[in-house]
């Protein structure tokens, strides 16, 4: 986060980074987002500098643009620990599908097998 001086500025910069996050994770450049957001390209990258801020309209037509509610452009990215649990929960749901799918190709080797046997 860049340096802040004046009433303001932090939450310019939260907003700054939070577009430029958004957009990043949309994979839109800055060209991209300013034409869905139907705003000048140079005025985006002052927003996302933490320079200028947008009006409550032009808020809203980002966020529109970036598919999130405006209120989330003000938020502080999530915490660590709530992505870790993400990707624990993730991960806990894959590992249960790799078990249950080996499980059930052991059953059927066992069933195939004491069949043969016969």
């Amino acid at each position: 986060m860049k340096r802040v001086d004046g009433k303001g500025d932090v939450l310019k910069c939260l907003l700054g980074q939070n577009i430029k996050r958004f957009r990043g994770n949309l994979g839109y450049s800055q060209e991209e987002l300013a034409e869905k957001a139907g705003i000048s390209i140079p005025f985006l990258g002052a927003i996302e500098r933490g320079e200028k801020w947008p009006s409550p309209t032009t808020l809203m037509q980002i966020a529109r643009a970036l598919e999130v509610f405006p209120y989330d452009l003000l938020k502080p990215e999530k915490t660590v620990s709530q992505d870790i649990m993400k990707i624990t929960s993730k991960l806990i749901k894959d590992i249960s599908k790799m078990v249950d799918n080996s499980v059930k190709k052991m059953n059927t080797v066992v069933k195939n097998h004491e069949i043969s046997e016969l």
